[in-house]
């Protein structure tokens, strides 16, 4: 396909100009909820540092287009052309969720053209197909429904906070219970997603909580300018035309999986969670072996 094929296409009515094409669709879900995130998330591509020279944050990241129901969305078209992939960020300012950053390769735009040449060189590729569904992990401000049951605290390294944390909980029989991302602060606000075996408020259960956390060998250094700038970078695949279920729910989306260079701790330790509170807990620590 030419280049004027790929900006213009016939209807009816004749040649109509292609102002623009759907390059991606960002729609953060609530973890908790699995309903949309927000309001007010800044979600925004990330742009390569200049060799040399400090960045502020509002030039190393592009804010996108908020289009409501559709989500963030990434245009071709609108802006140059675009790389075979982009990396995203997603950042609450409110701190109700953790931010996360995601690396995803794009549909290109002659790909996405195909279908509307003359006869079609390749079936349509349906929006979903460009559509990218994060979860967030609640943050510290994040409002948490009454009978809720969790705690609050801190993932500490030798007595120092661990930036961007993990944790996940298990219950009794080792069955996963909840897990959480924490901030750069290594604050973890952890709500358990199954219900444990006590069925009375107020009871106490025993949780056997399991960190992870990156390596502070290879790990980024952090920019007290721009603090989610050394989060680092999950990949995800590109879906499929048309997606299959794995391609819009899977255990990176979700977070579950740990990102490259995480070092999971050597032992778990075991904290007694109130059900149906919301307590706050001594610091976690985090050791490797």
């Amino acid at each position: 396909m030419t280049d004027s094929q790929d900006r213009q296409i016939v209807v009816a009515a004749g040649p109509v100009d292609v102002l623009h094409r759907l390059a991606l669709a960002i729609r953060p879900l609530d973890a908790r909820t699995r309903g949309p995130a927000g309001p007010d998330l800044r979600v925004g591509l990330e742009t390569a540092p200049v060799p040399g020279r400090r960045m502020p944050p509002h030039q190393v990241v592009r804010p996108l287009e908020h289009h409501g129901a559709t989500g963030f969305v990434v245009r071709h078209g609108t802006s140059g052309v675009l790389p075979a992939s982009v990396a995203v960020r997603v950042d609450d300012p409110a701190r109700r969720w953790i931010p996360r950053k995601f690396s995803v390769p794009l549909w290109t735009r002659a790909e996405l053209a195909l279908s509307d040449a003359v006869p079609p060189g390749a079936p349509h590729v349906p929006a979903a197909s460009r559509l990218l569904l994060p979860w967030l992990l609640p943050g510290p401000a994040y409002s948490v429904a009454p009978g809720t049951t969790g705690m609050r605290l801190r993932v500490t390294r030798a007595g120092d906070p661990v930036r961007w944390p993990r944790v996940t909980a298990y219950g009794s029989g080792g069955i996963l219970v909840g897990w959480a991302h924490g901030d750069e602060h290594g604050e973890v606000l952890l709500l358990l997603y199954t219900v444990v075996p006590a069925s009375q408020t107020g009871a106490l259960v025993p949780v056997a909580l399991r960190t992870h956390a990156p390596d502070p060998a290879t790990a980024p250094s952090p920019d007290p300018l721009d603090p989610p700038a050394d989060l680092v970078v999950e990949a995800v695949a590109r879906s499929h035309s048309p997606p299959e279920d794995a391609d819009l729910d899977n255990p990176v989306l979700r977070g579950t999986d740990l990102p490259p260079g995480y070092q999971t701790g050597a032992t778990d330790t075991v904290r007694e969670f109130t059900v149906g509170q919301v307590v706050h807990a001594d610091d976690l620590p985090h050791t490797t072996a």
